[in-house]
């Protein structure tokens, strides 16, 4: 078994462009599949004020491959909004998850949409999977090889069991006023409310919320800092295939 993970400029797709006309927003996307000729996709848009909701609905409507763009829900509080898509995509610009599912790779989280590009992780089989995988995706634009190697499924698994228990050390205080924080998108970008707001919910004071997020948050961060790579910088696209001679 292998993860390879890989950036993608998806020609022709509205993944490629969606960043000129809107470049504060990022976009997840939950599922994208190709039903008789017809992609059905189903994204979530984060950072989109209210004011450009149906701007950015009308331009994803009128994409070259969009049929029908529909807001199935908008947040408030943190500012997502769930959209679902019907395409008509061709040989050239199918979902990039057609691509991967007939080559058996299987995605390990959602993928993501930032600068043009889309960031996709998966599970692969066998060396021969990658490999036919890699060269279909160069079909459909040009593509960096972020990563590929054998998962580090035990590290992930005791990174995720010490995660667990940074959790469950916090005190009854700080879990709930952690609780509180998220639920109310304290940690949303922009943030949906002000510590004196999470003050104010709590009865207490900032400097005691304050100190009890803290404290919180350096304990798990400090379980989450061996699950983190010593480079998180994003391949531009001059690198394009430039790993692509270590694929088999």
């Amino acid at each position: 078994m292998l993860e390879y993970t890989f950036y993608i400029r998806h020609n022709g797709c509205w993944t490629e462009t969606i960043n000129e006309s809107f470049p504060d927003v990022s976009a997840t996307i939950i599922y994208s599949y190709r039903l008789l000729g017809s992609s059905i996709t189903m994204i979530e848009v984060n950072n989109v004020q209210e004011p450009i909701i149906d701007e950015l609905i009308a331009w994803l409507g009128t994409h070259s491959v969009i049929t029908t763009a529909q807001l199935l829900q908008y947040d408030e509080t943190s500012k997502n909004a769930y959209i679902s898509l019907v395409g008509e995509y061709d040989d050239h610009t199918e979902p990039v998850l057609n691509v991967l599912l007939r080559n058996r790779c299987f995605p390990t989280v959602p993928a993501t949409v930032a600068d043009g590009r889309e960031h996709w992780s998966v599970l692969v089989p066998t060396n021969e999977a990658v490999s036919q995988a890699h060269d279909e995706l160069r079909d459909l634009g040009p593509i960096t090889v972020d990563s590929l190697g054998a998962p580090e499924l035990d590290g992930l698994l005791t990174g995720l069991v010490n995660i667990k228990q940074a959790v469950q050390n916090l005190s009854p205080r700080q879990q709930e006023v952690l609780a509180r924080a998220i639920e109310h998108g304290y940690y949303d970008s922009p943030r949906a409310c002000s510590i004196e707001t999470l003050a104010e919910m709590d009865s207490a004071n900032t400097s005691t919320v304050g100190t009890h997020l803290r404290r919180s948050e350096a304990r798990i961060l400090e379980s989450v800092l061996p699950l983190l790579t010593s480079s998180n910088t994003i391949p531009d696209d001059r690198a394009t295939d430039e790993h692509a001679s270590s694929l088999p």
